[in-house]
């Protein structure tokens, strides 16, 4: 005989029920979409593990160290319950980390875009004010003051 037993949690994550049943000390085996323990076994079905108890009498059913069949239910829900939350705020985790991350990186790349921005136009200006003074017959030199450039102007009259 055999029935399948509905849960008010949906056991969607694999890893979480796993985890969940190790807590709670059942000893199990993994085959494919089936999680098997001593009479009863996780199936993947539907997109979720249904729990499928067999037995030749279902109240006689061994539920490990559990008193009754919705101890063990309650048990593995509340387990799946705690890690499936901890797993999801790791991925919310996760998902702010990278979220800043690939700011942090767009924040950067707009930095580096200002500034070429600028040295185009300090360039530019430059030249600009190169070609006007050569124009009028100055001479240019350019010095460095400090991290400036200091274009001198230098005009001889005879």
């Amino acid at each position: 005989m055999s029935a399948v037993v509905k849960t008010v949690t949906p056991f969607i994550d694999k890893e979480c029920l796993l985890e969940a049943l190790n807590k709670l000390g059942v000893k199990y085996t993994v085959n494919k979409n089936k999680i098997i323990s001593q009479s009863q076994n996780f199936i993947y079905m539907n997109g979720h593990y249904t729990l499928n108890v067999y037995s030749h009498n279902y109240q006689a059913v061994s539920w490990n160290n559990f008193k009754n069949k919705n101890s063990f239910l309650q048990a593995v829900e509340t387990e799946y319950i705690k890690y499936y939350a901890e797993k999801l705020t790791e991925i919310k985790r996760k998902y702010q980390q990278a979220l800043e991350e690939a700011e942090r990186k767009k924040l950067e790349a707009e930095v580096k875009r200002l500034e070429e921005e600028r040295k185009v136009f300090v360039e530019k200006q430059k030249q600009a004010i190169i070609e006007k003074a050569k124009a009028k017959g100055y001479a240019v030199k350019e010095k460095m003051v400090g991290k400036k450039v200091k274009l001198v102007l230098v005009r001889h009259t005879y």
